[in-house]
């Protein structure tokens, strides 16, 4: 759920991009309906007030356990057409693993661009396409506005089941309270760390231990997955550094990329049930959003440790990293991710595939 970058648009950004970003999300403000007066209405339907509640409670649990502060976000409620609200654009040139990058006033560079029409987002990949880039195009339920509005409820999360709702607003309340222009990586995953860490918090405050348990064995499964393939990402690259003619490199690159299913298909039982990521094309832009949200999540839960698990710590510990050189906030928390996972006592999959050994 990464927050969209809309709230200006460089000289260099076409009219359109402009039109559509401002176009949608003055039509999702307008939209929007009072959360209390519709739970109040007896012309609700039971269901829908049901998950306002729901969401009520969940702002109640940021605020006064996690030390998020909602404001007046996610007390409207708006119904979206479909499932997804914004369609993200994911980039990387053909023979790189580097994502591209858009850059904007304010909110710095991003490695996303957000439509909230699907087409126009298919029509801006196909013409990266043409410009030699791979592409990827993401559905996306909600997003962040980081603050600039009152983001609302929308019909494409509600109906979520509860954990799964309670991770959401965690996760985007994450971003209004500390955004570092222009780092997809540790915006990102620093949001995904306190969706992980507050839904663990709320489910035991519900006495729900079984669920967290449930939910502990899916990450694990997940950051195994997500380590298998970042590892297959540095291999690309390793493959695109080497002084091979281009139709070399396209041939050698088709082969590992074929070799990852491969591997993984060969290997399921270490990584369970990871379909979603082989039912759209395989490319170097794959790798972008899988790296974004995940990359540096264990140095975020190192840093929760240091803080000694207290919120406020936490966030101004992790304000600190956000005023540090891109390289040095890195290398932090690339140490502190290792430091943890040695102290947790992370088993490294290991797994055999025909191009090379993990």
């Amino acid at each position: 759920m990464a927050a969209l970058v809309m709230m200006g648009v460089s000289s260099c950004e076409t009219f359109q991009f402009y039109r559509q970003a401002v176009g949608g999300q003055v039509s999702i403000a307008r939209s929007a309906e009072p959360a209390d007066e519709l739970i109040a209405s007896d012309h609700t339907d039971a269901a829908l007030k049901a998950r306002l509640e729901a969401v009520a409670d969940d702002l109640r649990f940021a605020r006064e356990r996690l030390g998020l502060d909602p404001g007046a976000r996610y007390t409207s409620y708006v119904r979206v057409a479909g499932g997804y609200v914004v369609w993200n654009v994911f980039a990387a040139p053909e023979f790189s693993t580097s994502p591209k990058l858009w850059c904007y006033p304010f909110v710095g560079c991003a490695s996303y661009r957000g439509y909230f029409d699907r087409r126009d987002a298919r029509h801006y990949a196909a013409q990266l396409a043409m410009e030699q880039h791979d592409t990827v195009v993401g559905g996306v339920a909600a997003y962040s506005t980081l603050g600039w509005f009152d983001d609302p409820v929308l019909s494409t999360f509600v109906t979520w089941p509860d954990h799964d709702l309670a991770g959401l607003i965690f996760h985007e309340l994450a971003h209004a309270k500390l955004y570092i222009p222009g780092d997809t990586s540790f915006n990102e995953a620093f949001a995904s760390f306190v969706e992980r860490q507050g839904l663990v918090e709320w489910l035991r405050a519900r006495g729900d231990e079984a669920t967290v348990k449930q939910m502990t064995m899916r990450w694990r499964a997940s950051d195994r997955f997500v380590a298998y393939l970042l590892r297959w990402r540095d291999e690309l690259q390793h493959l695109y550094d080497q002084p091979y003619e281009r139709t070399a490199l396209r041939l050698l690159k088709a082969e590992l990329l074929q070799e990852v299913e491969r591997c993984y298909r060969s290997n399921q039982a270490v990584f369970g049930d990871q379909e979603w990521f082989f039912r759209k094309s395989l490319n170097n832009a794959g790798f972008v959003p899988l790296a974004a949200y995940n990359e540096r999540i264990a140095g975020f839960a190192g840093l929760f440790e240091d803080s000694g698990g207290s919120w406020p710590a936490f966030y101004r510990d992790a304000a600190r990293l956000g005023r540090l050189s891109d390289q040095s906030r890195d290398a932090e928390l690339d140490r502190l991710g290792r430091e943890f996972e040695a102290e947790q006592a992370v088993v490294v999959a290991r797994v055999q595939c025909d191009a090379l050994a993990f």
